[in-house]
């Protein structure tokens, strides 16, 4: 097993192990006698929050990263560039 092959391993597990737990918190949380409205408005606050926190802390990770390594390779092409 290749190295690359390893690391594609280990993320597929950190992902599965996520879900898991994405589900479990659903689960235990659920309540099937609570009223429908309560139902729908826990799951308005809940995507609300959940995009609130995407457009706070993910997107601006993710941009980082972009950015950094579009400059890397900037700067790797004008260090093989020959002057």
């Amino acid at each position: 097993m290749n190295p690359s092959d390893r690391a594609r391993s280990w993320r597929v597990l950190a992902l599965c192990v996520a879900l898991v737990l994405c589900v479990w918190v659903g689960w235990r949380d659920f309540d099937p006698w609570i009223a429908r409205d309560d139902v729908r408005e826990a799951i308005r606050l809940t995507v609300r929050r959940s995009v609130q926190i995407a457009v706070q802390f993910v997107a601006p990770g993710v941009l980082l990263a972009l950015l950094t390594r579009e400059l890397r390779a900037f700067r790797r092409a004008r260090v093989r560039r020959p002057t």
